[in-house]
Parts: C-alpha cells; sequence; structure tokens
C-alpha cells in the first residue's frame, strides 16, 4: 500500500501549529461599598473578533450601572445599556453581558428588562477557547449567544437585577472583568459574532473613561497569544429572591 502523504502533511501541519491562547479579560476594576447606593458607574466596551488582537472598528457599547439596594448580601442595581456608539456601518446585537466580583457573586436574579435569563460561573466563547465569570445575564439559555432577542444595534434598553454575595452581610464588593457578546455583527466581513471587553475610570457618576482607540486595544491584545487564563470549570443556574 502506498502511503498517504497528503494525510500526513495535513497531520503533521495540525500538530505543529500552536493552539491559540484564550484572550484575558482587561483588568479594570472599580470598588463599591454599600454606601453608594444611588450612585452610577459606566463601562465602555469595543468588539474583539477572529484572532486574539483583532479588533473590530468602530463596534463600541457602554452600560451604565447603578447601584439602588443593599440588603446584607443582596445587592440591587440598574443597567442602561447603550448600543448606540458603534461608528456608521458598524453594528451588533448584545446577547449577554456581565462581570466578576470580590466576594464572589454566587446568585443572580434578572428582573425586569431585555435579558431573562441568569447563569452562574458563566462560559463566554473567547478566542482560543473559554473564558468563565461568576455571572452573566442573557437573553437565552446561555452566554455562547445563538437564538435571537437582547438589544440590537442602535438601541438601548434598561435592565435591573440582584446580585447575591458569599459574604453575609457585604459591605464591600471590587467589580472587574467586565464583559459583553454581540451576535449579528454587520460591517466586519465575515465576523459576525465576538466579544467586548469593558474599560473604565473606576470612577462614579461620569468619572469614568472613554472607549479606548482602536490602536490602543491592538497594543493592549498584542500579548494576549502568550498568556493564558485559567478559567473555573463549574456553571449553573442560580438566583435569589427580590
Amino acid at each position: 500500500m502506498k502511503p498517504n502523504f497528503f494525510a500526513a502533511a495535513v497531520a503533521a501541519a495540525f500538530v505543529a501549529a500552536p493552539a491559540l491562547a484564550v484572550v484575558p479579560l482587561v483588568d479594570s476594576p472599580i470598588t463599591v461599598t454599600s454606601a453608594d447606593v444611588g450612585k452610577s458607574f459606566t463601562y465602555n466596551y469595543n468588539g474583539i473578533g477572529g484572532d486574539p488582537s483583532a479588533v473590530l472598528p468602530g463596534l463600541k457599547s457602554a452600560i451604565t450601572f447603578t447601584l439602588t439596594g443593599v440588603a446584607g448580601n443582596v445587592w440591587s442595581f440598574s443597567a442602561a445599556i447603550d448600543n448606540t456608539l458603534s461608528d456608521p456601518g458598524t453594528g451588533g446585537r448584545i446577547v449577554s453581558w456581565g462581570f466578576d466580583g470580590n466576594p464572589e457573586i454566587v446568585g443572580a436574579t434578572p428582573l425586569v428588562g431585555p435579558f431573562g435569563t441568569a447563569v452562574i460561573n458563566a462560559g463566554f466563547p473567547q478566542i482560543g477557547g473559554q473564558t468563565t465569570i461568576d455571572f452573566c445575564l442573557t437573553a437565552n439559555n446561555n452566554c455562547q449567544g445563538g437564538g435571537g432577542g437582547g438589544l440590537a444595534a442602535g438601541t438601548t434598553g434598561n435592565q435591573t437585577f440582584n446580585l447575591l454575595f458569599t459574604n453575609n452581610p457585604t459591605n464591600s464588593v471590587i467589580f472587574n472583568h467586565f464583559i459583553v457578546r454581540y451576535q449579528s455583527i454587520t460591517g466586519q466581513g465575515r465576523v459576525t459574532s465576538g466579544i467586548g471587553l469593558g474599560t473604565g475610570g473606576g470612577g462614579f457618576d461620569g468619572e469614568g473613561g472613554g472607549v479606548p482607540e482602536p490602536a490602543t486595544w491592538a497594543m493592549l491584545l498584542s500579548g494576549f497569544g502568550m498568556v493564558g487564563f485559567a478559567a473555573r470549570r463549574r456553571r449553573g443556574l442560580a438566583s435569589v429572591s427580590a
């Protein structure tokens, strides 16, 4: 039997090609205390798709979070989601979003808004693998995307939700690793889905920073192929009562 040189070459290519590392979440923390009820803070999101350094030019959104109440280890929030910021010709439907908390977020309840499902230890379909964060709110049954719903490009929406923390009472939380999931992306060639990594200035009531320029994102992401992310693997659904 003659050796199958083509098959051997293909197999060798797969062995030789290094796997892409998972794109790490952006470290952009903010500390919120139980005394901050009524205060707001904003995170801005750009778009990423394709290889780890592929910023999607012009794909932008923002979420302004307001702490509306604290009762023991249950904190209540509203989120004003602005999906109107993309440049002309570019757009993407937001189908899920979330972040980490310290102490850990162990339960979440969506109340009123377009994102009706909470996922704890939520897996996002990151480039090169999957990143897990404490929770996400999604228009579907998971944070991967698929299906309809969410917040269409060029629109705004408001979501209210509760978070349950592992510490009772919870007097102070560091929030970090903000992320959104985009689908139905337009104006980016064959790229139809991606993520947005959140950055903020760490301040309240309009004191945060602006959306990074594409060149800044490219510099930030250029080293991501060499960095891995140790993701928790446990996933599930959990909720807390209002």
